[in-house]
C-alpha cells in the first residue's frame, strides 16, 4: 500500500481526534552510484497516549546494526528512548534516555561496561530525541511544524552519539538542529508516489545541509538526500496496518 491509495489517520466519531493506523515500513540506503548497502525497517505504531517508533537498521560496508525503540506522547515529544548499537569485532553500546518535565536521565552500558546515570538539563521538556534511524529523523517534521517556510528554526535536541553513523563517540549528548520547512511537492520513490513536505536539516554549523522529505502532513520518511553521506535514502516498501 503506497501514499497514493493510504491515509495518515480519520477523526475519531467517539473521541474526536486523529487515529494514527501501525504504519510499517522499509528504506534503502543507496551510495552514489545507487547501490544498496543497508537498509532499515521500521514500525510507526499508534497508542492511546501517543506512538511508538521501532527500527531496526543494517549498514552492510560498517558492519553496523542498530536496534532503536522511541516512545513519543500525544505531540510527538519524547517520552523514553532505548538504542543499541552493534558494529562488528567492536562490541556494542546501548544507552536508554528517560526524559522528564525539566531532566532528561541516560543509563548507559558502554564499550562493555555499565556508565553512571547522566542528568541532563531539559526546561520545559526535550523536543526532540535523536537516535539515528531514518524514521525517526523524520520526526523531527513534528517538531518543526509547517509556518514560516523557509525560516530555519533551532530545535533543542538530545543523541547517542554526534556523528554522521551515529555511532562514534557513543554518550549522552546534546545539540541544537536547525531545521526549515521548504514546502510541499509531489515526489515519487520507490514505495510509490506521494504528497510531500520538503525540510532542511542541519545538523552542525559546519555539516552540510540535509535535504528530507516526508509525508505531507505526516511524518513518514520519504526521502532524504545529504552531501556528507553520498547517495541516497529512500522509502522502498510501505504499508498500513
Amino acid at each position: 500500500m503506497n501514499g497514493a491509495v493510504s491515509r495518515h489517520g480519520e477523526e475519531s466519531a467517539t473521541a474526536g481526534m486523529a487515529v494514527w493506523r501501525h504504519r510499517r515500513g522499509c528504506i534503502a540506503y543507496r551510495d552514489a552510484a545507487g547501490a544498496d548497502v543497508g537498509r532499515e525497517w521500521f514500525d510507526l505504531l499508534p497508542l492511546p497516549d501517543g506512538h511508538l517508533l521501532r527500527a531496526l537498521c543494517v549498514m552492510d560496508a560498517e558492519g553496523l546494526v542498530r536496534d532503536v525503540s522511541l516512545r513519543l506522547d500525544g505531540a510527538w515529544r519524547p517520552c523514553d528512548g532505548w538504542s543499541r548499537v552493534v558494529r562488528h569485532g567492536q562490541g556494542d553500546d546501548a544507552l536508554w534516555f528517560r526524559c522528564g518535565d525539566d531532566t532528561v536521565v541516560v543509563d548507559s552500558r558502554l564499550a562493555g561496561e555499565d556508565r553512571a546515570a547522566a542528568r541532563l538539563t531539559a526546561a520545559g521538556g526535550l523536543p526532540y530525541l535523536g537516535l539515528h534511524p531514518l524514521q525517526g529523523d523524520a520526526l523531527i517534521a513534528m517538531a518543526r511544524g509547517r509556518t514560516a517556510p523557509g525560516e530555519f528554526r533551532p530545535i533543542s535536541a538530545m543523541t547517542n552519539s554526534i556523528s554522521p553513523n551515529g555511532d562514534a563517540d557513543p554518550g549522552a549528548r546534546t545539540l541544537t538542529i536547525e531545521a526549515a520547512f521548504v514546502g510541499r511537492v509531489s515526489v515519487e520513490v520507490a514505495a510509490g508516489p506521494f504528497q510531500a513536505d520538503h525540510f532542511q536539516l542541519r545538523w552542525q554549523a559546519d555539516w552540510p545541509v540535509a535535504d528530507l522529505w516526508v509525508r505531507a502532513d505526516d511524518c513518514l520518511f520519504l526521502r532524504l538526500v545529504w552531501p556528507l553521506a553520498p547517495g541516497a535514502y529512500e522509502l522502498v516498501s510501505y504499508e498500513e496496518l
